[in-house]
């Protein structure tokens, strides 16, 4: 971060925004050794926040007393989330592929069975890898024609063989015409961030990720933009790419401002039934796709690596609940 803020030549703190960011944290039990995450913030959206969460304390700290690290390396497969999230929608699964066995509808089946059921497939179909996921990679669409794959022209045969093990293949979700004409190329989602108490669930931090025009995915990290969500599902109105600039309009030239995410009532209440099936994790942020009928599917969930950058769009990251959060980390170290 301090290399970074040094090549990005972001403004400073003031004297009293960096008194105001440690007197926070230190009356809370913590020692913030810098305050480089919130000139990073600030330097990009021009807010301060005191409440900025670092990565220094989010990740070390607050990350492993509120999820439970022994359930990370089984639960997070991505090809379970069809196990245990059956009651929610979720892009159709063509083959997984689970520790080297091919899966269809929870039946295994043969490599040439696998390979029948994507060569079946009009449409277009995605692959992605189930473990050791993120930042899009090796997340690639293709179509199939003449038992050839438009990805490099491999058969899918060789296209199984590229990926090994532990992936699945799905049907492209065809999302809402919202979304599509902010970037028709990727699926362009939701990261939602929901914490879980005695309470129920409650809605931390809302953005929406749209991909650069022509790329696959809607990642930050390959060429992206991320916008800040009201609560009424209205953008609002300032997305940011990862040069740190301030976005007005999406690649298609498509407005931020005004633009409303369909449903965005069922996306909360989605989210929030949701949360309830995994309880092992208190913060857990959500890739939510809308469908072209307007409807909210999972397309992952994440509980190691939830996005502290979120909060250049939608500022604090935990929200009114920084404080509880903080004493319960605080608490349980």
């Amino acid at each position: 971060m301090k290399t970074l803020l040094a090549k990005r030549d972001l403004p400073k703190l003031s004297a009293e925004e960096i008194k105001e960011a440690k007197s926070y944290y230190k009356s809370r039990g913590y020692n913030l050794k810098n305050t480089y995450w919130h000139r990073y913030y600030k330097g990009i959206n021009g807010e301060f926040h005191k409440n900025y969460v670092p990565y220094d304390i989010f990740n070390p700290r607050i990350n492993p007393m509120l999820n439970q690290r022994r359930q990370w390396p089984a639960l997070l497969d991505k090809n379970l989330t069809y196990n245990l999230f059956r009651e929610f929608n979720q892009p159709r699964r063509i083959v997984q592929n689970i520790n080297g066995f091919y899966y269809i509808n929870d039946e295994i089946v043969d490599l040439q069975g696998a390979i029948d059921a994507c060569g079946a497939v009009e449409g277009k179909l995605i692959i992605k890898p189930t473990i050791d996921t993120g930042r899009g990679k090796m997340v690639n669409t293709f179509s199939v024609l003449n038992s050839k794959t438009t990805y490099k022209d491999y058969s899918i045969e060789k296209l199984f063989k590229l990926y090994g093990k532990d992936f699945v293949v799905q049907e492209c979700l065809e999302q809402s015409a919202v979304l599509k004409s902010l970037n028709p190329s990727s699926l362009n989602t939701l990261r939602i961030v929901s914490y879980l108490n005695n309470e129920g669930v409650h809605i931390l931090s809302s953005v929406l990720r749209v991909g650069k025009l022509g790329s696959s995915t809607d990642n930050f990290s390959t060429g992206g933009l991320f916008c800040g969500i009201l609560d009424d599902g209205t953008l609002k109105g300032k997305g940011y790419n990862p040069k740190g600039e301030v976005v007005k309009e999406a690649s298609t030239g498509i407005s931020l401002a005004g633009c409303k995410i369909p449903n965005y009532v069922k996306v909360q209440e989605m989210v929030k039934s949701m949360h309830h099936v995994v309880p092992y994790f208190k913060i857990i942020a959500w890739d939510i796709g809308i469908s072209k009928d307007d409807l909210p599917y999972l397309i992952e969930y994440n509980t190691h690596k939830l996005g502290v950058d979120l909060q250049i769009a939608d500022g604090p990251l935990l929200g009114d609940f920084t404080d509880e959060i903080l004493a319960l980390a605080l608490k349980r170290a």
